[in-house]
């Protein structure tokens, strides 16, 4: 059996000539009643027929790399899990939990969760399945709302799907299913009723990703760094960005928002208390008149109240399955 640390993987795929791009994807777990569910479970280990396509999705497994995790749970097929890459290798060892070929799955990774719990398995401290009960899933029927058309029919005969370069599905239909799968399942947690900078920047990115958004916290900008931004493409340029500004400089935040515009030419979003509005309004009109239709100024309370009715318009969307 062959195991690779990153560091050790990526040398080995340099030298195979294999390109390192950012990739995401979905494992088939089959469901949570299946005897082979166990494996996940117990060892975070899951395996796949070594096949021609197999194989391909396979090598492109990396430690680190972000996995949906698909099967079928109280009668639902779909995503139910957000898990994350640890190990890849290749074993013709026998492996109990899979009765029904205990050697036909070779190509092997092994995986951790992050969602709906931060959890890696072990025999000893195993995932526990009620943890899925409270997950609002993803479900198959929505894939195709979101940009998926999965193969293989309602038998989902299929064990692993790559979403990235070289790929049937972009590396931006992951981010789709995963900003979708986030809200319901993170989002929708939070309780927005603390006023700290960083509760108000957490619901500004939690509001980027329901609006399907590429978010950065800490966007650098001329060796200072913006609270948040939003992109509509991954690689683009921020097309919004925002300033928290609580108890710190307001002209200092509105300098960097200015920034912001003249590199970019993003829209400008300070976010204060309801006491600054004023004041920051007569900067706008006065030192940043030029630029005054990029800028916008919202209260922590407009945050707030946004944050509310995105989460309530995800959470019917989510009840009635239409995306």
């Amino acid at each position: 059996m062959t195991k690779f640390s990153r560091k050790t993987y990526i040398k080995y795929l340099k030298n195979k000539n294999v390109p390192e791009t950012e990739h995401g994807f979905m494992v088939n777990l089959i469901s949570s009643s299946d005897a082979h569910f166990k494996s996940f479970i117990s060892e975070g280990l899951w395996g796949f027929p070594d096949n021609y396509l197999n194989r391909k999705r396979w090598n492109l497994l990396r430690p680190g790399s972000e996995a949906f995790l698909y099967f079928e749970h109280k009668g639902v097929k779909g995503v139910w899990g957000l898990g994350k890459v640890v190990e890849v290798f290749e074993s013709r060892k026998p492996v109990s939990y899979w009765v029904r070929n205990p050697v036909g799955y070779p190509l092997q990774v092994r995986l951790e969760l992050v969602e709906p719990k931060s959890h890696r398995p072990s025999p000893s401290d195993p995932v526990k399945l009620e943890w899925f009960d409270n997950v609002t899933p993803l479900r198959r029927e929505e894939f195709a709302g979101l940009g998926v058309k999965l193969q293989g029919g309602p038998r989902d005969r299929w064990s692993l799907i790559v979403f990235g370069e070289g790929a049937k599905y972009s590396y931006n239909a992951f981010e789709r299913l995963k900003n979708e799968f986030w809200t319901r399942n993170k989002a929708l947690r939070i309780a927005p009723s603390l006023s700290t900078h960083e509760d108000i920047k957490q619901l500004i990115a939690e509001i980027g990703r329901m609006q399907n958004r590429h978010v950065r916290m800490e966007e650098e900008i001329e060796g200072k760094r913006i609270d948040v931004s939003w992109r509509r493409i991954e690689r683009g340029m921020p097309y919004m960005v925002f300033e928290v500004c609580i108890g710190g400089d307001l002209y200092a935040d509105l300098v960097k928002l200015k920034h912001a515009i003249d590199s970019w030419n993003s829209i400008a979003v300070l976010v204060t208390t309801e006491d600054k509005v004023e004041e920051a309004k007569k900067w706008v009109r006065g030192a940043f008149h030029e630029v005054a239709q990029n800028f916008r100024i919202l209260t922590i309370e407009d945050v707030k109240k946004l944050y509310e009715s995105k989460k309530n318009y995800k959470m019917l969307e989510a009840k009635y399955g239409i995306i």
